[in-house]
């Protein structure tokens, strides 16, 4: 795979695009005059562009993909409304997107690799108590699983939704915890273990095939179950861990989003829980809403509707 053209590159001057693309939103619709089109929503590193499938291609090219793949795309550009657009004329798609390949059809967060891995490092070098220390040299030694724990965004479709995003994530939720224990109290060590654990799971329940998407471990058991899963196995291998701190872990684990309804089988029941769970809401809620406001302001000062949310925000003038 050789990827050419990026969404930043298309300009009207360019009257054909054929490339590889991460299709992000996918629907049938009508116009006014009954004319069926596919609308897309097409994604790089640099942007999205929105595409169109008209009429006859319809039934024909409607099965070929869906949502999160990526796909080879055939057509040529138009501008509607003033914006630009692509007309797909053909449309294929792919089986696979290397690990390699990742960077070309995701954006990184503003923290690079190595400052990640620094403040990382230093979160758990302040960690005292020896046998969570050797949780994390567990966790270090696992090649695959800290690779993608650095690699995965925090989530598919609501926050830190770029490469690096789980362990920015993770991270935050760790620094702020830090930062509160004077305030409320609680296991420092605790927290920052738990809050780096919280969404391990999500290095199972994603998965890339085309794009990042759910895996079908991930669709049936869910992040919360996949973590406890994983944090059994790391304490499988660590002679005499202490009972009681695996199942704290666990706890924070399974607590983190606070109540059933959001998915958790148990709300927080200790200090180091609570914090866990509102910090790990802060920071994913504030993320979610600046990630918003990047591609989807209606005005200066205002988004469009969030549909999880249930809101539009409002953006202080000058600040980005």
């Amino acid at each position: 795979m050789n990827k050419e053209t990026f969404v930043k590159d298309i300009t009207l001057g360019r009257e054909r695009i054929n490339d590889y693309f991460i299709v992000t939103k996918k629907g049938i619709y009508s116009t006014k005059n009954n004319k069926r089109f596919i609308g897309l929503s097409l994604r790089d590193r640099t942007g999205s562009i929105e595409g169109k499938i008209w009429e006859e291609k319809v039934d024909r090219l409607r099965t070929r993909f869906e949502e999160n793949d990526l796909v080879y795309v055939e057509s040529r550009v138009e501008s509607y409304q003033g914006k630009l657009q692509l007309i797909v004329e053909n449309i294929e798609k792919e089986e696979s997107l290397l690990p390699e390949h990742i960077r070309e059809f995701f954006p990184a967060g503003e923290r690079s690799d190595a400052e990640l891995h620094k403040k990382y490092e230093d979160l758990i070098k302040e960690i005292r108590a020896p046998y969570l220390r050797s949780l994390f040299d567990g966790l270090n030694r696992k090649e695959d699983l800290l690779k993608r724990f650095f690699l995965f965004p925090a989530s598919i479709g609501v926050h830190h939704m770029y490469i690096g995003g789980l362990i920015e994530h993770s991270l935050s939720v760790a620094e702020m915890g830090k930062k509160v224990v004077d305030r409320v109290g609680g296991d420092v060590d605790l927290i920052i273990a738990g809050s780096l654990l919280h969404d391990i799971g999500k290095i199972e329940e994603i998965t890339i095939k085309g794009g990042f998407k759910y895996s079908d471990r991930g669709r049936l058991l869910g992040h919360i179950a996949l973590g406890v899963m994983i944090l059994e196995e790391m304490v499988k291998e660590i002679p005499a861990f202490p009972d009681a701190v695996a199942d704290m872990l666990s706890h924070i684990i399974i607590s983190h989003h606070g109540v059933e309804e959001w998915g958790s089988p148990r709300k927080p029941m200790c200090i180091e829980a609570i914090a866990v769970h509102y910090l790990d809401n802060l920071d994913a809620k504030v993320m979610g809403v600046k990630e918003h406001m990047k591609e989807n302001m209606e005005d200066e000062k205002w988004t469009e509707y969030h549909r999880l949310y249930e809101s539009k925000f409002y953006k202080i003038p000058g600040n980005g």
